[in-house]
């Protein structure tokens, strides 16, 4: 089904009858569901997301797609699981040409921008957007050859520095000063955007941190010193009724050729700047994230705010995002909505995707497509305008990692491929420690048939470009996977 046309009634909005609202997506990398302030005042200080949290609805159980960057990410801007799209050879992204809410919104006569990460193969793919300003974890690694920049880097080199991203730094802090961090760049570059966009617009800012390399400038570095952090309480003995298969690669025995971040592999003190410099750079974003919100109007624009994937942060006994199994952890991402047509003050305890933010700013655009019925995702603007949720959905993770994940109500099960299965009861159990498979053998049976059932559901055949994709196969060009 190329180019799905959008619902009934998408003409009426575009016509100006209804006013349609501008659409940001925030997004960082790597972040934790409860690494801000208003989900754990703890963490860290998040006072510019704590404000919009509380002018919108939250959603406390909200699943990413996947477990790793580039899977998350094209589901964020597709609302289809990522073992569903075409990619390119070259790493794991999304394919030129196919649809997404950028294409979708920008025919619907929104000005599309994208600022910052969004690990795109080539950096500028074409993915719909008007405005394109790219930084980027430039690795080969990530499916980039080594002579590919981005817009950054070129920025950077232009005031004769160098780009220092990806220098081995034990001091942990960005070596400039703070308006040239990437951070800063990104938020001048929408700031740019906002300003100066003709309404409506959709603006995707997505910040590289908390992700690595870890170089939180000052002062934030200095606001959370190695010394005054704290190891959280549920260390790597929380795993010790979890199956051998489970742990043989927690500790290292399987996956091997994955680098795990054991904590108790690694000076203390290690361990404590690193955490202490994710706080940093969750502490900076917010401040950014503060300044970008001085030039939206929250009364004509929807906000949402999340990130593609979580991190062990020391729970568990580890750190980073391997291995890639989808404990909330790693599978569990922040996720609020503000603005617009939003209920404030709630707090959704119901499953949810965070990729359903696709379908929802297309319905909020008018835009929705007339195949929404074959995504992996929802629209969750009724939800968002005071509607009850379905607090019997299924939700999914990591279906292309080795380890697909299900959720139901009070259930979770986490597969691992060829070798068994947990199911955990989160709401006896929220750390993931105990497996009651046993005890519940119904529930069981159908998760089982439902991680079963996914990896045979078929690819959506939905371009936006339909040349991109027929030029391609027909001249047996490489770069694609059917």
């Amino acid at each position: 089904m190329s180019n799905p046309a959008p619902a009934s009634g998408s003409e009426k909005q575009a016509s100006g009858a209804h006013r349609r609202p501008n659409l940001l997506l925030i997004m960082t990398d790597q972040q934790r569901a409860d690494a801000v302030g208003y989900a754990n005042p703890l963490f860290t200080e998040t006072p510019a997301l704590d404000a919009l949290a509380r002018k919108g609805t939250w959603f406390s159980n909200a699943y990413s797609a996947s477990t790793t960057c580039v899977p998350a990410r094209s589901a964020l801007l597709t609302g289809i699981f990522d073992h569903r799209l075409p990619t390119v050879s070259r790493g794991r992204a999304l394919r030129p040409g196919y649809w997404n809410m950028a294409h979708a919104l920008r025919a619907a006569g929104y000005r599309t921008g994208l600022f910052g990460k969004m690990h795109l193969v080539p950096v500028k793919a074409g993915h719909g957007f008007d405005v394109h300003r790219a930084c980027e974890h430039l690795t080969r690694h990530a499916g980039y050859p080594p002579e590919e920049t981005d817009d950054y880097r070129h920025w950077i080199e232009s005031k004769g520095l160098v780009d220092r991203r990806f220098d081995t730094n034990p001091d942990l802090r960005f070596p400039y000063e703070e308006s040239l961090h990437p951070a800063s760049w990104i938020t001048d570059e929408a700031v740019s955007f906002v300003k100066g966009a003709s309404e409506p617009y959709l603006a995707v800012v997505s910040y590289t941190g908390p992700h690595t390399p870890y170089d939180p400038p000052e002062p934030w570095a200095s606001r959370y010193p190695a010394s005054a952090q704290m190891l959280p309480p549920d260390g790597f003995h929380v795993n010790s009724r979890l199956p051998d298969f489970f742990l043989d690669v927690l500790e290292h025995k399987k996956d091997s050729f994955f680098s795990l971040q054991r904590v108790a592999e690694m000076p203390a003190t290690r361990v404590q700047a690193q955490l202490g410099a994710i706080r940093a750079l969750i502490g900076h974003i917010d401040h950014n994230i503060a300044r970008l919100l001085e030039h939206v109007d929250l009364s004509n624009t929807l906000v949402c705010f999340t990130s593609d994937h979580g991190d062990y942060g020391a729970h568990r006994g580890l750190l980073g995002k391997i291995p890639w199994i989808p404990f909330d952890d790693l599978a569990k991402v922040p996720l609020f909505y503000a603005g617009a047509g939003v209920t404030p003050g709630q707090r959704i305890d119901a499953p949810v995707q965070s990729s359903d933010v696709a379908l929802t700013f297309l319905e909020a655009a008018g835009a929705l497509p007339e195949a929404q019925a074959l995504f992996d995702s929802r629209s969750l603007l009724g939800v968002l305008g005071g509607e009850q949720p379905d607090a019997q959905r299924t939700v999914h993770s990591a279906l292309s990692m080795g380890w697909p994940m299900v959720r139901r109500g009070r259930f979770k099960m986490i597969v691992r491929l060829f070798d068994g299965l947990l199911l955990f009861d989160m709401e006896e159990d929220p750390g993931e420690t105990t497996d009651v498979a046993a005890q519940h053998p119904a529930i069981t049976e159908e998760f089982t048939a439902l991680v079963r059932e996914q990896p045979f559901r078929p690819r959506l055949d939905l371009w936006a470009d339909p040349d991109a994709r027929d030029e391609e196969w027909l001249a047996g060009q490489p770069g694609a996977k059917p």
